[in-house]
This record gives C-alpha cells, sequence and structure tokens, in this order.
C-alpha cells in the first residue's frame, strides 16, 4: 500500500512538470505523499521536511541542469527522508525502486508522445523577454524551414525562445535537442514537427 502511494506521488509529479495538467498532478502528488507519511506513521517531522527539500532540489535541477550538485544532494535528502520514516533500509529501496521504475517508464512514453518541460518552462520564460516582445507559437511562420540560423533570446533548457533572420523579429517556442543552450548563443533549426520547432546550436551543427 505504501510503496504504491509512493509510486503514484512520483508519478502526479511528473505529470505536473511534463503536461498542463499541473494544478491537478500537484495536488495528487499532494495527497498521495501525505497518505504515504501518515500511513507509515511519522514520529517527527524531520524525515517529512528532508524529503520535501530533496523533492524540491530534484525538481529545481531539471529546470537548471547546469548543477549537478543540486540533484544528488536531493537525491541523498529524499533517500534520507524516506529511510528515516520507513526504519528499513531494505524496504526504502523497494518503495523508491518501484517509484522511480515506473515514472521513467511514464516519463518515457510522455516523451514519445511530444511532452516536455516546455508546458511548464513557458511560465518562467516569459518573465526573460523585454515587454512587448512578439511571440508567435501555434501559428508558424511558413519562412522557417530546417537549416535556418537563429539566436536564443532565453536559455533553452531544453524549451525556450529564439529569433530568426531578424535579430529584433518575432520569438518563437523552440526545442533544443541538446540538454542545455545558453542564451544569446547561435542555432540552427534541426526539424520542424508539426507545432515544435527543434534545434540545436549552430557550432555544433556546423562541427566546430
Amino acid at each position: 500500500m505504501e510503496s504504491l502511494l509512493l509510486t503514484i506521488g512520483f508519478i502526479g509529479l511528473a505529470l505536473a512538470v511534463l503536461t498542463p495538467l499541473t494544478k491537478i498532478a500537484s495536488l495528487v502528488t499532494l495527497a498521495s505523499f501525505t497518505v504515504y507519511f501518515y500511513a507509515i506513521g511519522v514520529e517527527n517531522w524531520i524525515p517529512l521536511v528532508l524529503f520535501i527539500f530533496g523533492l524540491l532540489l530534484i525538481v529545481f535541477e531539471i529546470f537548471i541542469p547546469e548543477f549537478g550538485i543540486t540533484g544528488v544532494l536531493g537525491a541523498i535528502l529524499l533517500i534520507a527522508g524516506l529511510y528515516w520514516t520507513v526504519g528499513d533500509l531494505m524496504q526504502t529501496i523497494r518503495d523508491l525502486s518501484m517509484a522511480v521504475i515506473i515514472t521513467t517508464a511514464l516519463v518515457v512514453y510522455l516523451g514519445k508522445r511530444g511532452y516536455s518541460l516546455t508546458n511548464v518552462n513557458k511560465l518562467v520564460l516569459q518573465t526573460d523577454l523585454p515587454a512587448g516582445s512578439k511571440t508567435k507559437t501555434d501559428d508558424q511562420s511558413p519562412n522557417l524551414y530546417p537549416g535556418l540560423t537563429g539566436t536564443a533570446k532565453t536559455p533553452l533548457r531544453p524549451s525556450g525562445k529564439a529569433t530568426f533572420d531578424e535579430e529584433e523579429g518575432p520569438t518563437f517556442d523552440v526545442l533544443s535537442t541538446e540538454e542545455f543552450i545558453l542564451m544569446g548563443t547561435p542555432i540552427v533549426i534541426e526539424k520542424i514537427q508539426g507545432t515544435k520547432i527543434l534545434v540545436r546550436s549552430q557550432k555544433m551543427k556546423d562541427g566546430g
């Protein structure tokens, strides 16, 4: 029962990050983790605090991938919180392994269906752009084509915004095929899939 609650919590977190179901999935995650710790019986709040901080650090690592230590520290705190709560190392490993394996399978499935961090990053990336910037998302310009060069107007991790041809032209939602591209980096369109514009850094494309 406890392992199922933990798994549902992680699944909810993945759905909250990768799909538009952010609010509902977040509520499911919160409810599942709350019932999980309640069912096991938490004697004090320290394990729960460790677990929550670990989870937050891992989520932070997802959006800011250049800080590798953040994800490692988050994983340590999360495992410590679970172990402190359960009190059995083997059960902790079993419950966490089940949750991670099933959630990973879901993330892979969602990735193949076209879901990415774009759904959440759109909220953050809007603050990185100057006021009045034009943005095109669903109605893509027919002038965009593979091989067209442009500039990353925000960090691409992996989603963000970019301009093409004209430096002060309209911005487009793009998705990097690399792990991370810095703002201001010259980029090139790798391919266009429906409304998704997949890009790489121009240096990588040119093999330099």
